[in-house]
């Protein structure tokens, strides 16, 4: 048990590290943009579970230069599920955004007791299929993934109440936020599935949140 914590410890260092990375490039993207004006949405989230991955990949394995950023989140309102993307072009020569709320049939939840690793949340959805949704630029497509708790025993947790924000940008200027106001609780998840075709690399880190009583207010072209 003591190898496993061990572990488990260096596995959530490597995937805070790859987040705070992530997010750093995200929100340095979205600094470098303008914001023209843009619509809000706010409400209240009673109880929710919302995750997010970013990863590295390739085009093509053997072209070490062809690699591509992936960043992959969701957010919660009082109605609806909202999915946000990016691929980030690092000499693969591929770019994609988008965002927009999904069905709620494309999301399953279920595991709902913490710190037990039984909180599995699943999303298979093709954006090309959902009305209304944003495709800032590059193709529409599926996103099959599943992430799936790692206990608090084995990873940690990162508790949060107050203020939090999620800067994405959309291409031509555009830049959606998610502000949150309330309770959070970070696990990590181990991430498994494809975006946009794009399979995410074995034993990812990604992370699912925990929110309770949380204002979300997203802000979008």
């Amino acid at each position: 048990m003591q190898a496993t914590s061990r572990k488990g410890g260096k596995e959530m260092k490597q995937f805070s590290r790859t987040v705070l990375t992530v997010m750093g490039l995200a929100v340095a993207a979205a600094v470098l943009s303008s914001v023209p004006a843009q619509a809000s949405t706010s409400s209240v989230v009673a109880h929710a579970w919302v995750p997010g991955v970013a990863y590295f990949t390739q085009l093509d394995p053997s072209n070490p230069f062809s690699t591509e950023l992936v960043e992959v989140s969701v957010a919660r309102t009082a109605n609806t599920y909202v999915l946000i993307y990016n691929v980030f072009d690092f000499g693969g020569g591929f770019s994609a955004a988008g965002s927009g709320s999904i069905p709620a049939s494309s999301v399953n939840v279920t595991g709902g007791t913490v710190n037990t690793g039984n909180v599995t949340f699943t999303m298979n959805v093709n954006t090309c299929d959902v009305t209304g949704f944003t495709t800032s630029y590059g193709p529409c497509g599926n996103f099959n993934l599943t992430w799936v708790e790692v206990p608090a025993s084995v990873a940690g947790t990162f508790a949060s109440r107050g203020d939090t924000k999620f800067t994405s940008p959309q291409g031509n200027g555009t830049v959606l936020t998610v502000e949150t106001n309330g309770t959070t609780e970070a696990f990590g998840a181990l991430t498994t599935g494809t975006a946009l075709g794009f399979a995410v690399p074995a034993s990812t880190f990604g992370g699912i949140t925990k929110q309770t009583n949380v204002t979300v207010t997203i802000t979008g072209p």
